[in-house]
């Protein structure tokens, strides 16, 4: 077996892991651990981009990406 195929099944198991909820829980309708991040990811981000300045930061950074990517590598020549 490769080293590849044992890191994929290990990130599986992280990630099947975080996902589920515990076992034997009260409650079963409970939401998975990756579900309730997620969710707070969105409602913060949604929070910023609301106001003013969160859109002109936004702006900057995507400005900025694109920037980077067109003069990537350029200076190499």
């Amino acid at each position: 077996m490769s080293l590849r195929f044992h890191f994929t099944c290990l990130l599986a198991m992280i990630f099947g892991f975080l996902s589920t909820g515990t076992a034997g829980a009260a409650e079963l309708s409970a939401t998975p651990l990756v579900a309730n991040y997620w969710d707070g990811f969105i409602k913060y981000w949604t929070g910023v981009f609301q106001q003013q300045n969160g859109i002109v930061m936004g702006t900057l950074v995507v400005g900025a990406v694109c920037l980077l990517i067109i003069t990537r590598g350029k200076w190499r020549k």
